[in-house]
């Protein structure tokens, strides 16, 4: 039996089947019609539905957060296992490295991909838009336990901000926050603007920062 679209004061209410209308304005569904009637607006002048190109983008884009959700969840396992082996100590930071760069990316792309889809001006486009969670590609982070930090500089470097730390609250929480932690990231932003900040403070010598910063990981760094 065909169905057929019910428009009550000029707004799509639902669907129907019977061969009497009851009253009802029908119109054919249109072409690509799904079911969702939050993706179908009724044009009364000419009488007939169509798809709307804001319902059909809201549904894509509801579809992609659930698509990134799964893939997220696929990958969960593995975060745990490193966190496992971290609590173990049997912490392996390139692992864990690759995971938060394989989460980051899913979150990345997704993203992306919703962007692309608000750019779209054709229901069957957004209807045909499809994405990739590795699309946006993220290097691993530069991950350092505490210890492998602290070997990026040398004795009288660290003694001379281990100084500076006790006569300066501003330093002594930025060494109390490595110490606490149980790895450093090279990539995050208050690592190197607190390494910087040791340079500008003469603490550091010039170019300093950028040989701690940049210089690429040992494997023993990794392990």
């Amino acid at each position: 039996m065909k169905t057929m679209l019910i428009i009550i004061a000029g707004a799509v209410a639902g669907t129907t089947t019977p061969g009497d209308p009851n009253g009802y304005t029908l119109v054919d569904v249109p072409e690509g019609f799904d079911g969702d009637l939050s993706a179908v607006e009724y044009d009364a002048q000419a009488g007939a539905a169509r798809l709307s190109l804001a319902g059909v983008k809201a549904r894509r884009i509801a579809a992609i957060k659930a698509e990134a959700a799964t893939h997220l969840a696929a990958s969960a396992w593995k975060l745990q296992r490193a966190s496992e082996r971290e609590k173990a100590g049997w912490l392996q930071l390139a692992d864990v490295a690759t995971v938060l760069a394989e989460r980051e990316a899913v979150r990345r792309s997704s993203d992306a991909a919703e962007a692309a889809v608000q750019a779209l001006a054709d229901v069957a486009a957004v209807q045909a838009f499809t994405w990739a969670p590795d699309a946006v590609a993220v290097p691993a982070p530069r991950l350092l336990t505490h210890e492998r930090f602290i070997q990026r500089f040398t004795p009288a470097e660290w003694e001379a901000m281990t100084a500076a730390a006790r006569a300066n609250a501003a330093m002594d929480a930025w060494m109390r926050r490595f110490t606490l932690a149980t790895f450093v990231s090279l990539d995050d932003p208050a690592t190197a603007a607190g390494v910087r900040a040791l340079e500008l403070a003469g603490i550091l010598a010039a170019g300093r920062a950028d040989e701690i910063l940049t210089a690429p990981l040992q494997p023993e760094e990794t392990a």
